[in-house]
């Protein structure tokens, strides 16, 4: 009987921490079948920069971010680079097992950023979700993002998120073979900034949720139209949001805490149903929270620990 109870008491942190499967129902993401807000940060790559001991930092260390979310983006290049294989083996693998072992949801993301009307765009995607997705498929804590940022054509219009639509059919079919339950994250044309066409036309299945990459260049008047409407009836990720202040950054995301966090912040806050991956948890890729972006990285962190307690 003592060794009964000694081997229960051993296994039962392994249950407890084990994640939920998710799942979609109207504009909600439910874990376990109650209301979750996924909220986290995103590395810039599985290869660069350490990111096993990113991983750490922000899921298993005194300093932890209190994420419930980490995206792991899978840079094409480096993927092309190591050999799909190898990539799977020496890189996905392991980042994986930690987010698996440290009780975080993590998104792989094929971290493309292409024309996705070229067909060597579309096989390779393609190529890389038929050896992906059985993979992972039955892991409750792994969510896939099938494509990072789509961007020409990039027409935003009902027109070309018409086309975009067909093509994304036909790639969440061919996923659903293998994976018939992970959450499945929809980008959009124009760099994954036009989810609301989906009110009227969306992909069609189960546990899909529509991303938005949101950053200072969108003024704030604009953010009815990209987020707030198209949250009231589809369920929405933020996988990539952030700013920085270094007065050589892009102006794209150049801002400030005051001009854009703080506004963001304000503006979600009525908003539980929308998720999101601050960009990045990363040392060089901007706005970069271990660099020039550090403002944003307290800020971010913060944030986290009021509303991931």
């Amino acid at each position: 009987m003592k060794k009964l109870i000694l081997l229960l008491l051993l296994l039962f942190p392994a249950i407890a921490q084990a994640q939920p499967p998710l799942s979609v129902e109207g504009n909600q993401v439910f874990s376990g079948g109650k209301p979750v807000t996924l909220r986290g940060v995103s590395l810039c790559s599985l290869e660069w920069h350490t990111p096993l001991q990113q991983i750490a930092q922000v899921t298993d260390s005194p300093a932890q971010w209190n994420v419930n979310i980490l995206r792991l983006p899978v840079q094409v290049k480096e993927w092309d680079r190591v050999g799909a294989d190898a990539y799977i083996k020496n890189y996905l693998d392991p980042a994986v097992e930690m987010c698996k072992k440290n009780d975080v949801y993590c998104i792989i993301d094929w971290h493309e950023i292409a024309d996705w009307d070229k067909q060597d765009v579309r096989d390779k995607l393609e190529n890389f979700w038929k050896l992906v997705a059985k993979r992972y498929a039955d892991e409750p804590n792994i969510l896939y993002e099938i494509f990072n940022e789509p961007a020409e054509p990039k027409a935003r219009n009902a027109e070309n998120w018409a086309k975009w639509r067909d093509v994304m059919q036909e790639w969440v079919d061919q996923i659903r073979k293998d994976a018939p339950d992970t959450v499945l994250l929809i980008g959009s044309p124009h760099w994954s900034q036009m989810p609301g066409f989906a009110i009227d036309n969306p992909v069609k299945g189960d546990n899909l949720v529509y991303t938005l990459h949101l950053y200072p260049l969108w003024n704030h008047k604009e953010w009815d139209n990209l987020l707030g409407d198209p949250s009231k009836k589809l369920p929405i990720l933020i996988s990539e949001w952030g700013w920085s202040n270094d007065p050589k950054t892009w102006y794209g995301i150049k801002g400030s805490q005051e001009s854009f966090g703080d506004p963001l912040k304000e503006y979600l806050k009525d908003k539980p149903t929308v998720g999101w991956t601050a960009w990045s948890y990363d040392p060089l890729c901007g706005p970069a929270m271990l660099g020039e972006a550090k403002e944003m990285a307290a800020f971010v962190k913060q944030w986290l620990k009021e509303s991931n307690p």
